[in-house]
């Protein structure tokens, strides 16, 4: 990191209740672990402000929020830190905290032991791998079946090995808890990945302190419940395994930050958007042969009257090509009736499907007559006899069969981010809300704010100053107007925001906006598109068409390049702002 030239120029809450016995831990404030990390991390800052020549004593909690917007995110957040530290302000950064698209480049750095010794080297390999790598069919196949072996499979676990797999080129089989040491040494940032908590949002409480889910190296959990009640963690390590009455009762593997990325990263576009690239991405596995997928199938030849000896993955493929577009088409509304009928006619002669065809033949006769939940639920009942007639166990399921099913599972009842509920029955938490829940629903925070200010405001960490990173599709001031509206529903301190102002500069905004009172934390705001590095309104909506969330085809090494140096030039032209006031805060405290 470059070292700045000399003159360029909270309050510690209380121990918390720890449960040796469940490690569930009921606090008010951050973990023993997070305070000596930012401690070390803070002893950096200050020695950094001294060599600019600035007697402090003291230096302020500037914390990084870079905000989601997919892949144009992850490699906006990449220019962004590159920049940071070539001109040397990330030395001055307390925490780094992401949503969405940016945590993909976070999680990237913070697993390489040497990641942030050399952002250019890492910016570089960003480059490579966006242009030499590809999506490997195998790999996404192998981790998915895996994964489906689990209780708390998802969506998530699904859109980890697709589209997150595929635009990144990355799987990561780290884990978060595995940056521990890293982040402890102070050298670097300390991160934070933010989450909401899908119930509070479907419940319209999505403007509360509770509704905010975070993963830390150290612990995840909701950092506060509300102001008059502690936060609630379990160890990074433990996320996802069972507990009930806060004992744990089946301790599972943690989970990998291939898996985080999708959880982190959810929410890309409009629901029939998702299904879509589900959809198409399904038949990938379905059409497309490999060694894997026969052995994982278990494929053999059959007799079947009249038709002789067929092999039974042609079979397959042809009925559970009928199912994705049966539950397409019943997920986005449409009329699924012919799909039935189809898949009726596909299956005869076949004796393996005789109760499916009854089945049909009922649903046929009666679906005019039933609720969406009853036909739902008469889908899924016809999936499973189609999928797992010949398992007399569970256990007995072949594992691609089981991946399938699942996934159809998750589609028609549209469940993403399912985890076990660390808090599930816990006598010390009096909110049902949180306790009555066996399981956990998790997205994508930007379905809230999509960026991090509720995780490095008050009651949660003490920040003096925010350097807020925009790379959100649209309005680039949507995530200062959700933030300052739900400060104002909690009762916390924020700057004043003018909307009337700020929507004025919406389709062309400069490229630095200040917000600040007499308390509360300084925010600067720094648009990715904007008229000072795109030059006009006509070349910010070019930008803004070209590097579109839910792109789905490969960026070229040019567009790569483009959007580091946009969100470098963000920096760069900003270094003596950025500097000047965190030099300012500084004085102030000391």
């Amino acid at each position: 990191m470059a070292l700045l030239q000399r003159g360029s120029c909270g309050t510690m809450n209380p121990p918390g209740k720890y449960d040796e016995s469940s490690d569930i831990h009921i606090r008010s404030g951050i973990s023993e672990e997070e305070k000596a990390a930012v401690k070390k991390r803070k002893e950096l800052v200050l020695t950094t402000l001294r060599n600019l020549g600035l007697n402090a004593n003291k230096a302020p909690v500037v914390s990084v929020l870079v905000s989601g917007g997919g892949l144009r995110a992850a490699i906006a957040c990449q220019g962004i830190l590159s920049e940071l530290s070539n001109v040397g302000l990330l030395d001055l950064v307390t925490y780094l905290a992401g949503v969405s698209g940016s945590t993909w480049c976070m999680s990237s750095l913070y697993t390489k032991s040497d990641g942030w010794q050399n952002l250019q080297k890492a910016e570089n390999e960003l480059r490579r791998r966006l242009q030499k790598d590809k999506w490997n069919f195998s790999h996404a196949l192998t981790g998915l079946c895996m994964a489906a072996k689990r209780d708390d499979y998802s969506l998530t676990d699904f859109w980890s090995y697709t589209l997150v797999y595929f635009l990144t080129k990355e799987l990561l089989d780290a884990n978060l808890s595995g940056s521990r040491s890293q982040s402890e040494t102070g050298t670097v940032p300390y991160p934070i990945f933010a989450t909401v908590d899908h119930y509070f949002k479907r419940k319209g409480k999505e403007k509360t302190l509770k509704s905010w889910f975070e993963f830390t190296p150290h612990e995840a959990g909701y950092p506060k419940l509300d102001l008059s009640t502690p936060g609630a963690y379990v160890s990074t390590t433990l996320y996802g395994s069972k507990f009930k009455a806060g004992k744990l009762i089946q301790q599972e593997a943690e989970r990998d930050l291939s898996y985080l990325r999708g959880l982190f990263g959810s929410a890309l576009a409009d629901r029939n958007s998702i299904l879509t690239s589900i959809r198409d991405f399904l038949l990938k596995f379905i059409h497309q042969d490999s060694t894997e997928k026969q052995n994982l199938l278990g494929l053999y030849p059959k007799e079947i009257e009249g038709k002789g000896l067929v092999l039974e993955g042609d079979i397959l493929k042809t009925i559970m090509e009928e199912l994705v577009t049966l539950v397409y088409i019943f997920t986005t509304g449409g009329d699924y009736l012919p799909v039935l009928e189809s898949l009726q006619f596909k299956m005869a002669g076949y004796k393996d499907f005789s109760q499916s065809q009854r089945m049909i033949t009922k649903m046929l006769q009666h679906s005019r007559q039933t609720s969406s939940d009853q036909q739902r639920q008469s889908i899924l009942d016809l999936l499973t006899e189609v999928l797992k007639h010949d398992a007399k166990e569970e256990r007995n399921i072949r594992p691609f069969i089981q991946f399938i099913w699942k996934t159809f599972k998750c589609l028609l009842f549209w469940t993403w981010g399912t985890t076990n509920n660390f808090l599930y029955k816990y006598g010390d938490i009096k909110d049902k809300d949180l306790t009555d829940r066996e399981n956990l629903y998790l997205m994508d925070a930007g379905l809230d704010i999509n960026c991090a200010y509720p995780l490095v405001l008050p009651p949660v960490r003490d920040t003096d100053i925010i350097l807020s990173f925009d790379f959100s599709e649209g309005d680039p001031f949507l995530t200062i107007k959700d933030t300052a509206k739900y400060c104002k529903a909690c009762n916390i301190p924020f700057p004043p925001v003018d909307e009337d102002k700020l929507d004025q500069d919406a389709e062309a905004p400069s490229d630095f906006y200040i917000f600040e009172r007499e308390k509360g934390p300084v925010v600067m705001h720094f648009p990715l598109f904007n008229k000072v590095n795109c030059g006009s309104p006509e070349v910010i909506k070019k930008r803004r068409e070209t590097f579109a969330t839910f792109r789905f085809d490969d960026y070229s090494d040019d567009e790569v390049r483009q959007l580091l140096e946009d969100a470098k030039a963000n920096v760069r032209n900003n270094k003596e702002r950025i500097l000047g006031k965190i030099c300012t805060l500084a004085r102030a405290a000391s």
